[in-house]
């Protein structure tokens, strides 16, 4: 087993950029060689970090058949890069094998990945420089101050190469989130389940839980509470089903989800809790058990927002290679996963684009036999209706994500679309039976419990519908949830809600 070199000599072409040739070998060889290298190579390095043409083909032909899901070794790369007409380019299958002759230890391989980064990022660096002694020397400068401000932001653009993190399980969050807040405090300022259970009886129902293999999507417009339904997903399998979860977020950051699955874990106001200004001791007691309960749950973030679809694929494949209680991945969302090397130009780049991701998504349910929720949004189509609620075709982009999804859920507030409750409560009790919606049934029921208890309910809750618009493998349906928008808390109506509601459906 080859040992790792610190110090290093620098190659340098005849163009005196920085590379080193036998650094990228066994980079690209360990990719060839076993599958836990294969999905750090592919996550922490682009085809432009290699300086060699040969070795930028054969990390292409690496990352095509990754992708794809086949597998990867010197006979399935050459035949890639033959399909290219590249191999005797690269020195053969020989080349290739020379590649992989250097067998290296998982922690000595990171060293070397670091040392192609570097000098990636090294190359990057020089030729920026010389591009801004170029401009200078060859150009009049109308205003040094714009030429200071744009070589300066290319030169910060060229040192900055993409990040991608590791996964950071909650317990190694809590301690940064845990001081934050006490700063902030101290300062101014079933049956019916053959899968993974949803947390939801009714949904449990439709469904039958979350199934090893299933692509889902949660859609709904903005702010209707898709991220908000899922984080409850992932509290209560976490919590309840003893399953871990991971979570790409590519919108938020770990600590806003942290905070959000306290506030759901301790029915404690969302915006006191990012402010650090909880308004009781008793409050405060229920903030700190939930927030030992999120810290002691096997919930993963990744919250690197420029995650590709390959980092996606190769991280989770990692991670459930490591935590074999893996039950359930979130991405969110759909929009934001890249794909290497697309310009997002045109309509039909876009369905393009979105036909890999979904394509891709449902292949690693499949390959990882595990669910995986799939974040989307609804497009300015549903607002064009009287009724406002939402359907499949609604999806934006929506053909691939229909097709490959096998349950699609639709997120449907009336109060988001009409935020007066006094739609009235004196106009609806006026409606008899069948003239009676959903909500106007939970406002009718809302306001008689108000009644009796002297006082608003708190939480500051909507009636939500819940639409399995698609199931794969059963029924369609839709599902009654409480939104309590103040905990960002999804749950289910009451034995004796329910009753109340269906009650006041019968009465003529």
């Amino acid at each position: 087993m080859a040992e790792y070199k610190k110090n290093v000599t620098i190659k340098k072409a005849s163009s005196l950029l920085p590379y080193n040739q036998e650094a990228e070998k066994i980079v690209l060889g360990s990719a060839m060689l076993k599958k836990d290298f294969l999905n750090d190579v592919v996550s922490s390095t682009e085809e432009e970090d290699y300086y060699l043409g040969k070795h930028q083909f054969i990390f292409r032909a690496i990352k095509t058949l990754f992708i794809e899901h086949k597998d990867v070794d010197v006979l399935s790369v050459a035949e890639q890069l033959q399909n290219y007409k590249e191999l005797e380019n690269i020195g053969g299958a020989k080349y290739l094998g020379e590649c992989t002759a250097t067998v290296v230890a998982s922690s000595t391989l990171s060293q070397y990945i670091q040392i192609v980064q570097d000098n990636s990022v090294l190359r990057k660096m020089l030729k920026t420089i010389r591009d801004i002694d170029s401009k200078y020397q060859g150009e009049e400068l109308e205003n040094i101050n714009d030429f200071i401000l744009d070589s300066e932001a290319a030169f910060k653009d060229s040192v900055s190469r993409r990040h991608v993190s590791s996964f950071i399980p909650t317990k190694d969050i809590a301690p940064v989130v845990e001081a934050n807040l006490q700063t902030l405090q101290d300062g101014e300022t079933d049956s019916d389940v053959i899968g993974l259970t949803t947390g939801y009886d009714k949904l449990n129902q439709i469904t039958q839980g979350f199934k090893g293999g299933e692509m889902i999507i949660v859609a709904a417009r903005p702010s209707v509470g898709k991220t908000a339904l899922c984080l409850n997903f992932a509290h209560r399998i976490a919590t309840r089903a003893k399953k871990a979860v991971a979570i790409f977020s590519l919108e938020m950051s770990k600590e806003m989800l942290f905070n959000r699955l306290v506030a759901i874990s301790s029915c404690v106001n969302c915006k006191q809790i990012n402010a650090g200004k909880i308004r009781s001791a008793n409050e405060y007691t229920k903030v700190m058990s939930g927030f030992k309960e999120i810290a002691d749950s096997k919930i993963y973030i990744d919250d690197t927002p420029s995650n590709k679809l390959s980092d996606i694929i190769a991280k989770s494949t990692k991670l459930a290679s490591h935590e074999p209680d893996l039950g359930l991945i979130i991405v969110d969302y759909l929009g934001l996963v890249q794909i290497s090397n697309s310009n997002r130009k045109g309509a039909d780049n876009r369905q393009e684009e979105v036909r890999q991701v979904s394509l891709a998504l449902k292949a690693l349910a499949r390959d990882l036999n595990l669910p995986v929720i799939v974040v989307s949004q609804l497009n300015r189509s549903v607002e064009q209706r009287d009724t406002k609620r939402p359907m499949m075709s609604d999806l934006r982009d929506s053909g691939n994500i229909e097709q490959d999804a096998d349950i699609v859920m639709l997120l449907y507030r009336g109060d988001y679309y009409d935020s007066s409750k006094k739609n009235g409560v004196n106009e609806i009790a006026n409606k008899k039976g069948a003239q009676l919606s959903e909500r106007d049934k939970y406002e009718l029921v809302r306001a008689k419990k108000e009644a009796e208890l002297g006082a608003e309910i708190p939480g500051n809750a909507s009636y939500t519908e819940v639409i399995v618009a698609k199931n794969r493998s059963g029924q369609t349906g839709t599902a009654r949830l409480f939104f309590y928008k103040d905990y960002l808390k999804f749950d289910q109506p009451s034995p004796e809600w329910e009753a109340a509601m269906n009650e006041i459906a019968e009465q003529e």
